[in-house]
């Protein structure tokens, strides 16, 4: 049985793949838990607070995940091809990147979840930058900038179409030594 923090942070995070941050109040997310606003307000005394952590959870869980494929996979091509599909899936269930539907939010979040939010790409691009040295590429800053974007765009495009094909032909020439 997952406690009522749990509960709010995965429906929150649901809420905001799905439909945006800005989009759900504490109203909305008590009556689907079926829980009083006060009590999200307890866990979370502001949206902002909220927002932070949303977005240090999806920090934690793509660093382990990223950690992971370091650790269970040889191939860095393996391991782009893993971060494709990962993302690919999203659009399967009519989702986004938490981080990238905040990112589109920008304005509306304080400056600690904006740094948090800069910090996730900012690891995600290194980490990525480290898949394409392990390559063999030079400008490997660069080449993960390119790969991020593309995954971001390709998300984008997909989800409005409703075609996850679209994530792999954005991203398909990135999976070759």
């Amino acid at each position: 049985m997952k406690d009522t923090k749990t509960k709010i942070l995965e429906l929150a995070e649901s809420y905001t793949q799905l439909k945006g941050f800005n989009a759900f109040s504490y109203l909305d997310l008590a009556a689907e838990i079926g829980i009083k606003a006060a009590s999200i307000h307890y866990h979370f005394k502001s949206k902002d607070d909220l927002a932070l952590a949303l977005v240090e959870r999806s920090l934690e869980l793509h660093t382990l995940s990223f950690r992971n494929m370091d650790i269970e996979m040889e191939n860095p091509i393996d391991r782009l091809i893993a971060v494709k599909d990962y993302f690919k899936n999203y659009v399967n269930n009519d989702k986004f990147c938490l981080c990238g539907m905040m990112a589109a939010e920008l304005q509306s979040v304080s400056p600690k979840v904006k740094r948090k939010i800069d910090l996730y790409f900012t690891d995600f691009q290194s980490w990525l930058a480290s898949q394409f040295k392990a390559l063999g590429h030079v400008d490997t800053n660069y080449k993960a900038l390119q790969f991020l974007s593309a995954l971001e765009g390709a998300l984008l495009i997909a989800r409005v179409k409703g075609d996850p094909e679209i994530v792999e032909d954005a991203l398909r020439n990135y999976f070759k030594s």
